[in-house]
This record gives C-alpha cells, sequence and structure tokens, in this order.
C-alpha cells in the first residue's frame, strides 16, 4: 500500500499536458467570475462542500484502510456510518449526555461493532472470491438497517448541537454555521492522526509489512491477525466519528448509510483503490464538485445571457461524471496502484 504523495501532477509526466492546463485556467475564471458575482453565496458553496467532502473522507477513509489491509469490499460499512448517528441520538437525546461525551463514545462504540463483524464474518472470507465478501456484507448492511429501524423507527431523528457550536461565525462577507467549521476540524485531525499512526509508528510499519508480505512479517514475530482486526476497528470507529458529525448537523434517517456508501465507494475509485491519500483528495474534490457546479453553471449562464447552462439537479450527478471523467483519463484513479488486488 502507498500512503505517500505520488508525482501524478509532476509537470514532466507524460500525463500532465498543455490541455490539461488550459482547462485548470478555464476553471479559475469560471471560478473567479462566481467569486466576482456572487461572493456570499460562493463562499457558502466552498464551505458546504469543503464539510461534504470531509464526511465522504471519513467514511472512504475507512473503507479504504479495510479494502487495502483485507481486500474486503465493506458494504456494511455504510451501515456503521449510519449507526455513529443514531447512537448519537441515543447517547444525546434519550440518555441525557453530552454531545462531547457521544463525540468520544460512539466511535469506539462502532469501532467494538466492527471488531465483532469481523470475528464472527468477515475474517472467514478473506480467502474467499471479492463477491463472496461483498454479498455477505451487503446482507449484514440490510439487517442493520433493520434493527436500526426496529429500535429507533422509521421517522427521522435530529440531535441538538452543543451550546457552543450553535451559533455562526462571521465572515463579512456571510456566515458559516460553527458547527460546519468544528466539522472540518474534526476531519482534518482525523486524517493528520490516521496517516501518523500508518507512517511514523511501528505499529503501522508493521501492518503496511503484512499487506506487503503476510508471511514473512509473521515469520519475523509480527502478530498480523491482531493488526488487521485493529485496523479494522480503527476503519469501523472513523465511519462511526463521521456519523457522529453528520447526524448532529442535518439529523438521521435509516437510509442515509446506503446514499453514502455508494458516494464513498466512488471516492475510493477516484482517489484509486489502496490510496488514503488519493482518498482525501478525492472525498474534498468530490465534494466540491456537488457544491460548486450549479453555482459555477448558473452565474456563467447569467453572464453569457445562455439559461440552457443551468442544468437542474446538477450537483447530484457531480460525483459519477468525476469518476467517469477520472477513469477515462487514468483507469486506476488519481493515485491507484498499478496490480493491486488484481
Amino acid at each position: 500500500m502507498e500512503y505517500k504523495l505520488p508525482s501524478a501532477f509532476d509537470p514532466s509526466d507524460p500525463d500532465f499536458s498543455p490541455v490539461g492546463i488550459g482547462v485548470a485556467s478555464v476553471l479559475l475564471v469560471i471560478l473567479a467570475n462566481a467569486f466576482v458575482m456572487r461572493p456570499g453565496l460562493f463562499v457558502d458553496q466552498v464551505v458546504g462542500g469543503l464539510v461534504y467532502g470531509f464526511i465522504l473522507v471519513l467514511l472512504a477513509l475507512g473503507l479504504s484502510i479495510i479494502l487495502g489491509l483485507l481486500g474486503v469490499v465493506n458494504f456494511a460499512h455504510g451501515a456503521l456510518f449510519m449507526l455513529g448517528a443514531y447512537i448519537t441520538f441515543q447517547v444525546v437525546v434519550q440518555w441525557g449526555l453530552s454531545f462531547w461525551v457521544a463525540l468520544l463514545v460512539v466511535p469506539l462504540l462502532v469501532g467494538a461493532l466492527g471488531i465483532v463483524i469481523e470475528r464472527a464474518v468477515l475474517h472467514r472470507l478473506y480467502d474467499e472470491a471479492p463477491l463472496i465478501g461483498l454479498l455477505a456484507t451487503f446482507g449484514l448492511a440490510l439487517m442493520l438497517n433493520e434493527a436500526t429501524r426496529a429500535v429507533w423507527g422509521a421517522a427521522p431523528l435530529s440531535v441538538p448541537k452543543p451550546a457552543v457550536l450553535a451559533s455562526d461565525f462571521d465572515l463579512i462577507i456571510t456566515t458559516v454555521a460553527q458547527f460546519r467549521l468544528f466539522t472540518v476540524v474534526v476531519s482534518v485531525l482525523t486524517v493528520a492522526a490516521v496517516y501518523a499512526l500508518i507512517e511514523r509508528t511501528d505499529f503501522g510499519l508493521s501492518v503496511r509489512a503484512g499487506v506487503l508480505d503476510r508471511e514473512m512479517a509473521e515469520l519475523v514475530g509480527v502478530n498480523i491477525p491482531i493488526r488487521f482486526v485493529l485496523m479494522f476497528f480503527l476503519g469501523a470507529a472513523i465511519a462511526g466519528l463521521g456519523g457522529v458529525l453528520r447526524g448532529t448537523e442535518l439529523g438521521m434517517d435509516v437510509g442515509m448509510g446506503d446514499q453514502f456508501i455508494i458516494l464513498a465507494f466512488v471516492v475510493v475509485v477516484v482517489g484509486g483503490i489502496g490510496s488514503l491519500f488519493g482518498s482525501v483528495i478525492s472525498g474534498l474534490l468530490i465534494g466540491e464538485a456537488v457544491f460548486l457546479t450549479p453555482l459555477l453553471l448558473d452565474t456563467l449562464a447569467t453572464r453569457t445571457g445562455l439559461d440552457a447552462l443551468a442544468i437542474p439537479g446538477i450537483g447530484g450527478l457531480m460525483p459519477y461524471l468525476v469518476m467517469i471523467i477520472v477513469l477515462l483519463v487514468r483507469p486506476r484513479g488519481l493515485f491507484g496502484q498499478e496490480g493491486f488486488l488484481e
């Protein structure tokens, strides 16, 4: 697995063509036009895309860890994200504890559930075809969805934001909800912590050694099974953290996991399977594309008088359009490794 920044955008790379520079220049002009015409709305959309992108990053980060280490396409990962939101509701609303307790405890609970899933089901499937793991985790996702519906009901629920984060932050040209900025800060710290764990610790080194050559790592005394279980715990806990943040900001429903797991797979594919750095860049790219594209096209339509440019619903299509474009140019994704999982 590769976690370091590759040279995918080195100007000496043959893929880095004048055409790409031209496209980037046109995009900058369009962005500048949108900012000049609607500065407040532009900043709102940038922040919205950043928050949405980081939620995708948290979900895709755990998914990428599990896929990269274990080779299992974990479709139940979205259900763990959903449970993070619902357990937050249980902790804050039903039990009357503070949001800060939920922020610390819920990811640990979801991570523990991830260990149960790994020990009860997934570790039996590591040597099987990927399709078997996909079907098994799809079944787990359905079971978790129905269990959630049975415990908390099918109606959407919400969690009150902590008072210290309930107000807005003044950016002069607009205001931004403090909870959104808090989400960005927590996400950045989480990504940095995961990078430090994998790249800067002996534990991370031993895990990467087990991925590259499990037999040799075990031969020198590394307990690979327990390390993989701990990494599965980490991936599930990160998904639970994403659920805490998303559920507190916008509420929750039983279908939220199904919606986000599809987008998380898109993020992993665009970033490149096996690349955590790619998942981070891809998640932010897709988040901004979802929020900024409608604004850019609308302002461009206003500037040119071509109303057809303002395409209704284009934001929801952007993750899949980005995936198609990236895969046409780089079939392995932005930072994918050749031969990974082949």
